[in-house]
């Protein structure tokens, strides 16, 4: 296991079953699957520079490979370990942090999961670029009204979105992550490069609003306490 270094690079993967993990967001795993063991003890070996995992979506239903292990997709993200503790059961806490999205070139044999991955780079983006800035601007405005009908189910704080700490990527890579769409939506917004998966987060926040819009006079007509 190496940290990411060019096409050809070798991760550990770990295939999650409805989670698709995004650069620029942190992870939590709880580990109890006794077949990554031997995955949290090499790491825990390892220096905390080199400590990096693929993490991976399954395939929907009981779709096995020819190794009779559960299909993954062939996108994922690399991330690194943070943070790993290990109970004396053999399960562990693990808190990654994603880098970067890869494809995944094939799958190695080894004491569990591992592929031969080829990095994705970003394109490079200036944040001050006025297409940028009026997508995020548009984002911001969205998710505030959103946040007015959910409230906390919204699971984003949306200030600190809207900071200019926030860079454009971890914005909507946030945004994805905690978004209520399919598994399999979410990793189509990953495979896309950032350009593209920014509108398709703006689009996907804009038809959210546009239903609240929608089910508004309903939703206030059934607390009308004066209505049949």
């Amino acid at each position: 296991m190496s940290p990411m270094a060019g096409d050809g690079t070798r991760l550990p993967l770990v295939p999650l079953t409805d989670i698709v993990h995004f650069p620029r967001t942190e992870l939590k795993l709880h580990v109890l699957d006794p077949s990554y063991h031997q995955l949290v003890h090499d790491l825990a070996e390892l220096d905390e520079e080199a400590r990096w995992i693929g993490v991976v979506l399954m395939k929907p239903g009981p779709r096995l490979d020819r190794e009779g292990r559960p299909e993954i997709f062939p996108a994922g993200t690399a991330a690194r370990v943070m943070d790993l503790e290990t109970a004396p059961d053999g399960h562990a806490d693990i808190l990654v942090y994603g880098e970067l999205r890869f494809e995944l070139d094939h799958e190695i044999a080894g004491p569990y999961r591992q592929g031969v991955v080829r990095p994705l780079e970003e394109p490079w983006l200036n944040e001050r670029d006025a297409g940028i800035v009026a997508v995020r601007q548009t984002i911001v405005r969205l998710l505030r009204a959103l946040s007015e009908e959910v409230g906390d189910k919204l699971q984003l704080d949306v200030d600190d979105l809207a900071s200019g700490d926030c860079a454009f990527e971890e914005m909507i890579n946030r945004i994805a992550t905690r978004m209520d769409v399919p598994a399999v939506r979410k990793l189509q917004l990953l495979t896309e490069p950032l350009p593209e998966r920014g509108l398709s987060v703006l689009s996907i926040l804009r038809s959210r609003k546009q239903v609240f819009d929608l089910l508004r006079p309903f939703r206030h007509r059934g607390t009308d306490p004066g209505r049949n």
